[in-house]
């Protein structure tokens, strides 16, 4: 069995904003309780209209935090970042590697992604590497094009 409360974290840490928001209308309005079968979700009347100003209102605070990915002067080089926005992404490379990036892009495609950490040797997915970062905006490494590896400069 796998619990209301596990698909609901899930939905958090993925990012997955009607989701997270649909499951906490109907634990909070009783409809489900957090301990019993996700299963039970699809039996649930939902009030769509009051969930998509849940949504609009973004009440949960999900998806503030996106990868941005810096397009470095040495070719093929890119630098990864955790940020709220574009523009503290691209203060934070200018102030730790004296460049201006050539382009800055979301990257928030890459996030469920498995990526290799060369400080720590260790692999993993995006999403759930965020969840363990203290503060924004958090420079991860640089990575070569086409490649999964990053390493701190």
């Amino acid at each position: 069995m796998v619990s209301v409360q596990e698909v609901f974290q899930l939905a958090i840490e993925m990012d997955m904003v009607h989701l997270a928001h649909r499951m906490f209308w109907a634990i909070a309005e009783g409809k489900v309780k957090v301990e019993e079968d996700s299963e039970r979700l699809d039996a649930i009347d939902y009030d769509d209209q009051a969930i998509s100003k849940m949504v609009a209102r973004n009440q949960l605070s999900i998806g503030k935090i996106k990868l941005y990915v810096v397009e470095t002067r040495e070719p093929g080089r890119f630098a990864f970042y955790y940020s709220g926005n574009v523009l503290e992404a691209h203060a934070l490379h200018q102030d730790m590697f004296r460049e201006t990036p050539k382009r800055l892009t979301n990257g928030s495609h890459l996030m469920q992604k498995l990526f290799h950490f060369d400080e720590t040797d260790a692999s993993n997915i995006l999403y759930f590497h965020r969840n363990k970062v203290v503060a924004y905006p958090y420079y991860l490494g640089h990575a070569s094009a086409g490649e999964r590896v990053l390493a701190r400069m």
